[in-house]
């Protein structure tokens, strides 16, 4: 049983230099959108339209709304990855990959295309929303009941007699915007678009295959 406790210490120490050492992550330096010049009804437009609903595939998001007309695609709702998990890739930094290791947390993909004049494509937008599981504390007075904790057992610490997975919440957390960035890039190499090298502001023009701030 010391064993155990040692063992749990160590590793939870570990984990807490790992995250303290990403702690000074800046957010907002990420593109998560991207300006277009694409005829809605056209090859181009399939080619990003599918590129997308691929690239969502092979990182494992399950599709939920596919909708052309409107340009939306939405995913389900997925556990993130584990540190075990090597075989998937839903977090793009360090921070994020231990923190959904340990906490449960839960990611869902939002892609937006909208239309400018004379019906064509002119902005590609990725969301990645975050969500965190809260559950009530449970309450346990022996070292038996810890290994109850995770379960329906226990009461819990504000007085219900039993906590039991309706009374789960999912916290919504701020957008995960290294992943969409992540993504974005994804969508745009395999629909073989060139790379913006401005920014947000940079127009990229799949027709004549110039360049130009717009």
């Amino acid at each position: 049983m010391m064993g155990a406790r040692v063992t749990f210490c160590a590793l939870a120490g570990l984990l807490a230099v790992s995250l303290a050492g990403c702690a000074r992550l800046q957010r907002g330096d990420y593109l998560t959108s991207c300006d277009l010049v694409i005829p809605a009804s056209s090859e181009q437009a399939d080619r990003v339209w599918d590129a997308v609903r691929d690239t969502l595939r092979r990182h494992r998001f399950r599709l939920d709304r596919v909708d052309r007309r409107a340009g939306v695609i939405t995913t389900m709702p997925e556990m993130s990855q584990h540190f075990f998990e090597f075989w998937r890739k839903d977090v793009a930094t360090r921070h994020d990959f231990w923190e959904a290791t340990l906490n449960p947390i839960r990611r869902w993909v939002e892609v937006r295309v909208t239309r400018g004049e004379d019906d064509q494509w002119d902005r590609l937008a990725v969301l990645v929303h975050k969500q965190r599981l809260s559950s009530p504390d449970r309450q346990f007075n022996s070292t038996g009941a810890a290994y109850q904790y995770f379960g329906d057992s226990l009461p819990s610490t504000t007085g219900l007699v039993q906590v039991t997975p309706e009374d789960d919440r999912w916290l919504t957390l701020d957008d995960d915007e290294a992943m969409a960035d992540y993504l974005l890039g994804r969508f745009i190499d395999e629909a073989g678009l060139p790379r913006a090298a401005a920014g947000p502001s940079e127009r990229v023009n799949e027709q004549t295959g110039d360049e130009g701030v717009g």
